[in-house]
């Protein structure tokens, strides 16, 4: 899968490849650390027997049913109680929506906003009136549905920008 150190543990493979960054190579990232937050682990840990080093190894075989989903999500978390379970599993199927090889269907960030909205919300149980103080990924902008081949999203409008004329 992923080879070397440092940051290489949050390289998309075409990023690896060809040496060439692009936006789809960030999500491949966000997706990595998604499986940091759920596992408690990082991209890359050598001090770890040789199948748990590389974390996108390791999780593979553990996401098939939730038992062995169970086994990956960190410790801290399993305390908190069985929702925190099914939010994770949630938050997977996200990063593994970010962990396509094809870098051309992985979703834009924008998207991934939403999907990990939802994701917030559905575990805090949001609704009006809860008093709860909105995710760090919410915006105060206004919206516009756009349809895309994962259903209905809301996207932030652009504000329309004047091309400037030289004179």
């Amino acid at each position: 899968m992923l080879l070397g150190g440092g940051n290489y543990g949050y390289a998309a493979p075409e990023y690896v490849r060809t040496g060439h960054l692009t936006s789809m190579s960030d999500v491949w990232s966000y997706g990595v650390f998604l499986y940091e937050l759920i596992t408690g682990r990082r991209p890359l840990e050598r001090n770890r027997p040789k199948k748990e080093q590389k974390l996108l190894e390791w999780i593979k075989p553990h996401l098939s049913d939730a038992r062995k989903f169970e086994q990956i999500l960190d410790p801290r978390l399993k305390a908190e109680g069985n929702h925190i379970l099914k939010s994770a599993m949630k938050l997977s199927i996200v990063a593994n929506r970010c962990l396509v090889r094809a870098a051309k269907t992985r979703p834009k960030m924008s998207e991934l906003a939403v999907m990990v909205n939802e994701v917030v919300d559905a575990c805090s149980g949001s609704g009006s009136g809860s008093g709860r103080v909105a995710p760090p990924f919410k915006r105060n902008e206004p919206t516009r549905r756009v349809r895309d081949r994962t259903g209905t999203v809301a996207r932030p409008t652009r504000p329309r920008t004047r091309k400037l004329v030289n004179t």
